[in-house]
C-alpha cells in the first residue's frame, strides 16, 4: 500500500517498561541543543544539509568554523574506455574458468590466489569523497566571556542556532541548508545596534584554489586535487548597516546591525555516463545567487521549512518520557543513561535524528549519501566514503519506504540506473555475458569491478542487493510509469546476468567465484573453522563453495523481478524466473540448529562476525518468515544467538559497529522479538557505539578520531521504526496505542 498521508505513531512506554495514555513528543526530543562550543566535528559539531552539500557548525564565540562538504567533491574519474584503469583486470575473463573450476573441486585456495592475482583490479581511478575545507569567521570585540549560551538543532524546522550574551548584548546566529535554493543562508544579529562585526575567510582543503573578493561577493575558484576537476565556493553577504570591504584573503564587515550570509557551492559534476561532466560551476553558482538577490531571509527559511516538513511530518513518533530528564542539554541526557537513569525520550531524539539525517542528505537529482552521508571534513574521506554496497549503503536507505521517504531514496535509485551502465561492460569484459552486474564498492563515476582485496572484494551481489531498493521503491509507491520505465529494466538486467552466471552442481544453481560478505574460515585439525575470520594466516580460506547469502539474494531478486515482468505483460519471462528459483541451492539447517552460512556445516558457535549476510533472507529479504517458514526462522534465530548482539574485538581486525548492530535489531523484529531488537539499540545508545555526546558515532583511526554520521543513521532509523512497523514484535499492552494514517 502506498504511504502517502502522514503516519501517527504514538508508542507509550515502548521498550522502555510501562504502559500510558500519554503521547506528547517534547520540544527536547526533536532537537539537539548544548550550552558549550563544539571543539571536535567528529563528535560534537552539528550538521546541516540540503542533498547536494553540506555545512557542520561549531559555535564558537570568537571564531565560528563551518565544515563544508559537498557530494560531487571527488578524486579519481571515469573510465572514459579505459577500463584497465578503472577496474577490469586484463585476465580476468580467461581466468574465470580456472577460478570457477578450483571452486567446484574444493580448491578454496587456489581459487583464492587466482581472484587476487589476475581477477581484481586496478583502484587507479576510484578515487574518494574529499572536503571543500571550512568556512572561518572571527567575531571582533568577543573576548569577554559569554553568558547563557546555546547551540541548537532544531529537528523539526532544519534550523541550527547559536545565542549568546556578551554583557548586556544578546546576539544571535541562524543557519539552514536549503533543498529548494541551493544555498546555506546563515543570519548573524543582535540586540543593540552596530554589534555585528567580523572578519571571513575560507581554508580549502584542495591543494589549488584562489579566493576573489569583490563589494559583497567572496568567492573561492579551485580544482579538486589528483583530477583537477573545478569547483567553486561563492558567498553573498547582505548586510543592514555597517560597511562590508576588503582585506587581503578576508571579507570584513564593521558595525553592521545584522548580516546574512548566502553560499552556495558546486562542481562541474553530472550524473552522466560517460564523461560525467555538466555546466561550468561558475555558471552554476553565480545563477542560484542572483536567483535569491531580491528573495528576504524569512522567506527564504520559510521555503526552506516547508520543503522540510514536507517530508519530515509524515511520520511522529512519542513516547511517555521522563519530564525532567528532557530538560536537559543532549549531553547531559547522555550523561545520565550511561549511569543507568532513565530517560525514554531520548529514543525518540535518535529516530528524529535519523529522519533529520537522510532527510538532509539525500533529494531528488542529487547524488545519494555516501558513507558520510553529504558531511565530511577530511581531504580523503574514511573508507573513501564510498558506496559501500554489501550492506552499508542499502542500510542507509532500507526505512525510506516504511517511513515514507520514497522521494529520498530515488536519488539511490537514480544512481542505481547510472551504475548499471558501467555494469553492463563489467559483465561483458570480466563474465563474457549479458546483463549487468556490480561489486562492493561504487563511487560518483559508475565504478562496476572488482577491485580490492579478500576478503571484500569478491562480492559480485551489489547490484542484486541494489535491485531490492528498486523493486521496493515500486512496492511503497505503487508507480506503474516508474516500474515500466525505470526499474524492470533494471531488475531484468541484472537477472540475465545471473541466468547465464548461475553454475549447476548436483541438481542445483550456486554462484562462483564469490565470497559470503567479509568471511571466510581458516583451516584447521578439525575442518575449516569461521571462528578465525580475520586472521592472518596461509591456511585461510574465502572462496568457500555454496555461498547461502547468494543464494538468498538471487530468490529475491528473481522472485520481485518475475512481479514486475507479470505487470508490465513480459510472462515468458516471469514464468523462466521462477523455474530457475527452484532449482537455487536450498537452504539448510545445521547441527547446531543454525541455518547455515555456507553448503558445506562449518558454522561455529565461538563465531561472532558481524556480518550475518547468510541472514538476508530474514532481513532486508521475504524468503524466511516465522509465519511461513517456522523452521527456518527458528534456526536463523539460533544462528543470531551464535553471532550475538555486540562487538567483539579480539575476533575483529575491522569494525563491526552500527551498520551490524542494525541488521540484527531488524532480523529481531522480523522475527517478533522486540524486546532483543530493543536491547540492542539501548546498548547502542550509550556504551557501545554511540560513545559521544551528539548521537553522532565516532572510531579512532591511526591515532586520530573520524566520524561515521551514517553509523548513527543504521541505528536510529533502524530501530524504533522497524519495531513499530511489525506491530507483533511489541509487548501487547502497547499493540492497541498505535495508529497509522
Amino acid at each position: 500500500m502506498k504511504i502517502r498521508s502522514a503516519i501517527i505513531i504514538s508508542l507509550l512506554a515502548f521498550f522502555f517498561y510501562s504502559c500510558s495514555d500519554n503521547d506528547s513528543l517534547t520540544d527536547n526530543n526533536s532537537r539537539l541543543w548544548y550550552r558549550y562550543p563544539a571543539k571536535y566535528w567528529n563528535s560534537q559539531a552539528l550538521h546541516v544539509g540540503n542533498g547536494y552539500f553540506g555545512a557542520s557548525f561549531f559555535g564558537g564565540v570568537e571564531e565560528e568554523v563551518v565544515a563544508l562538504s559537498e557530494k560531487s567533491m571527488w578524486t579519481g574519474g571515469p573510465a572514459e574506455g579505459d577500463w584497465t584503469r578503472a577496474g577490469v583486470n586484463p585476465d580476468a575473463a580467461k581466468s574465470l574458468p580456472l577460478i570457477r573450476k578450483a571452486v567446484l573441486e574444493g580448491e578454496s585456495q587456489k581459487a583464492d590466489k587466482l581472484i587476487t592475482d589476475s581477477f581484481f583490479g586496478s583502484s587507479e581511478l576510484f578515487g574518494n569523497f574529499t572536503s571543500v575545507g571550512s568556512l572561518v569567521i572571527k567575531f571582533l570585540n568577543h573576548e569577554t566571556s559569554a553568558e547563557n549560551y546555546q547551540r541548537v538543532l532544531d529537528l523539526n524546522r532544519s534550523l541550527g542556532l547559536i545565542q549568546y550574551n556578551i554583557g548586556e548584548t544578546a546576539f544571535k546566529r541562524e543557519y539552514f541548508c536549503s533543498y529548494p535554493d541551493k544555498v546555506l543562508a546563515m543570519r548573524f544579529s543582535s540586540g543593540a545596534a552596530k554589534k555585528i562585526s567580523f572578519n571571513l575567510t575560507m581554508n580549502i582543503m584542495q591543494d589549488s584554489s584562489d579566493i576573489v573578493i569583490s563589494g559583497n561577493t567572496f568567492k573561492v575558484r579551485g580544482v579538486i586535487n589528483k583530477n583537477f576537476r573545478p569547483f567553486v565556493v561563492l558567498i553573498q553577504i547582505k548586510n543592514d548597516g555597517g560597511v562590508v570591504s576588503k582585506e587581503g584573503d578576508f571579507l570584513t564587515v564593521r558595525e553592521a546591525d545584522a548580516v546574512e550570509l548566502y553560499l552556495t557551492v558546486a562542481t562541474n559534476y553530472e550524473m552522466k555516463y560517460p564523461d560525467y561532466t555538466g555546466d561550468d560551476p561558475e555558471k552554476i553558482t553565480n545563477d542560484i545567487i542572483n536567483r535569491l538577490s531580491d528573495r528576504s531571509f524569512e522567506d527564504l527559511k520559510m521555503d526552506h521549512i516547508y520543503d522540510y516538513r514536507s517530508l519530515y511530518d509524515r511520520v511522529k513518533f512519542s513516547v511517555e518520557g521522563n519530564t525532567e530528564a528532557e530538560k536537559l542539554p543532549t549531553n547531559e541526557r547522555y550523561q545520565r543513561l550511561k549511569t543507568g537513569e532513565s530517560d525514554p525520550g531520548y529514543k525518540t531524539l535518535a529516530f528524529n535524528l535519523g529522519r533529520y539525517m537522510i532527510i538532509s542528505s539525500s533529494r531528488p537529482k542529487t547524488l545519494p549519501a555516501n558513507l558520510q552521508g553529504v558531511w565530511n571534513a577530511f581531504k580523503a574521506a574514511p573508507w573513501a566514503g564510498n558506496y559501500q554496497s554489501n550492506i552499508n549503503l542499502q542500510e542507509i536507505y532500507w526505512s525510506c519506504g516504511p517511513t515514507d521517504l520514497a522521494e529520498c531514496q530515488q536519488s539511490y535509485i537514480d544512481w542505481i540506473d547510472n551504475l548499471s551502465i558501467s555494469g553492463r561492460e563489467i559483465a561483458k569484459r570480466i563474465y563474457g555475458t549479458n546483463g549487468w552486474v556490480s561489486h562492493t564498492t561504487g563511487n560518483i563515476w559508475g565504478h562496476a569491478a572488482p577491485i580490492g582485496g579478500h576478503p571484500w572484494g569478491m562480492y559480485p551481489m551489489g547490484a542484486a542487493w541494489h535491485c531490492q531498493h528498486v523493486w521496493d521503491q515500486f512496492a511503497f509507491t505503487q508507480d506503474t510509469q516508474y516500474l515500466k520505465v525505470q526499474a524492470y529494466p533494471l531488475l531484468k538486467e541484472a537477472s540475465i546476468f545471473w541466468l547465464e552466471n548461475l553454475i549447476k552442481v548436483n541438481g542445483y544453481y550456486i554462484t562462483a567465484p564469490t565470497v559470503s560478505a567479509e568471511h571466510g574460515a581458516l583451516m584447521t585439525d578439525k575442518g575449516l573453522n569461521p571462528a578465525f575470520h580475520d586472521s592472518i594466516s596461509s591456511k585461510y580460506h574465502y572462496s568457500i563453495p555454496g555461498v547461502y547469502q547468494d543464494m538468498e539474494m538471487l530468490w529475491d531478486l528473481f522472485t520481485n523481478t518475475s512481479s514486475a515482468a507479470m505487470i508490465t505483460g513480459d510472462n515468458i519471462f516471469a514464468d523462466s524466473l521462477l523455474k530457475i528459483r527452484q532449482d537455487l541451492m536450498p537452504l539448510k539447517i545445521g547441527k547446531y540448529g543454525q541455518l547455515q552460512e555456507w553448503f558445506e556445516d562449518i558454522d561455529n558457535p565461538e563465531c561472532h562476525h558481524r556480518h550475518i549476510a547468510h541472514l538476508y533472507a530474514v532481513c532486508p529479504g521475504k524468503q524466511i518468515d516465522p509465519f511461513k517458514t517456522p523452521e527456518l526462522a527458528a534456526a536463523a534465530k539460533k544462528s543470531l544467538d551464535m553471532r550475538g548482539d555486540g562487538r567483539f574485538p579480539d575476533q575483529e581486525l575491522a569494525a563491526g559497529g552500527n551498520w551490524a548492530r542494525a541488521h540484527r535489531m531488524w532480523c529481531w523484529t522480523r522475527l517478533l522479538d522486540g524486546n532483543r531488537a530493543n536491547k540492542i539499540l539501548s546498548r547502542c545508545l550509550t556504551k557501545r557505539v554511540l560513545k559521544t555526546d551528539s548521537l553522532f558515532s565516532m572510531r579512532n583511526m591511526a591515532g586520530s578520531v573520524k566520524i561515521f554520521l551514517w553509523k548513527a543513521n543504521y541505528i536510529v532509523i533502524s530501530s524504533s521504526m522497524v519495531l513499530l512497523l511489525f506491530r507483533g514484535a511489541l509487548p501487547k499492552c502497547l499493540y492497541n496505542h498505535i495508529s497509522m494514517g
